[in-house]
């Protein structure tokens, strides 16, 4: 059953993942390019890239090595991820699932990496960090989101406040009883230019992370 505090389907990102252009393209997001390296010796280099869409971050992460795997609520985006995929000669699994209703009881993954993952508070709250328990530990957690602070620029992003990001308490929950021991590798709340897409181009204010979940 779906929790109350949730109200989100795949509709929209199904629409928008129909085209037959990559609404966000198909380069990885630059903040999680600069921050993942290739996989030296982490077992089993198993990386999460939750709400992934069409998948330019996971393609990215498994044509360097790490078994890449996605869950989005979108099937359109599975679709163009596994063309994606193949088009880079990798392979990426992709699950369809929402975040409230997801398990994350196993710590599996040796990285967990998103960008642009925005929902309402409620399940912000309470379900990024449970999401955090899929970490083993040692395993890192990279974020770029849009700050509070993009509320009037137009660049992209959500246009309400409930859907964006404060770094003080984002860094409160997901540092927070709900979470692993996590330790905070980079945080900041930056300017920069995005080249993305035409949904995501231009100046921008955003939050950027780096945890890592503590031994």
């Amino acid at each position: 059953m779906m929790d109350a505090d949730a109200s989100s389907d795949g509709t929209m990102w199904d629409r928008r993942f129909g085209e037959a252009i990559y609404a966000y393209g198909k380069e990885p997001n630059a903040w999680l390019k600069q921050q993942i390296e290739p996989p030296i010796d982490y077992g089993n280099n198993l990386a999460l890239f939750p709400a992934d869409g069409e998948g330019r971050n996971a393609v990215w992460a498994a044509s360097l090595g790490w078994n890449a795997e996605v869950f989005d609520l979108s099937s359109e985006g599975n679709k163009k991820c596994q063309q994606l995929a193949k088009e880079r000669g990798v392979i990426v699994k992709y699950e369809i699932a929402d975040l409230v209703e997801k398990a994350f009881d196993e710590p599996k993954y040796n990285l967990l990496a998103c960008s642009w993952f925005h929902t309402p508070s409620a399940i912000r709250k309470k379900h990024l960090p449970r999401m955090l328990h899929c970490l083993t530990p040692g395993g890192s957690f990279i974020m770029e989101g849009y700050h509070t602070s993009q509320m009037p620029l137009t660049s992209g992003g959500p246009k309400s406040l409930e859907l964006l990001f404060d770094l003080d308490e984002l860094l409160e929950e997901l540092c927070g009883p709900l979470a692993p021991n996590m330790k905070v590798v980079h945080a900041s709340v930056d300017s920069t230019n995005l080249d993305e897409s035409e949904l995501h181009r231009g100046h921008a204010r955003v939050v950027r992370l780096h945890l890592i979940r503590d031994v």
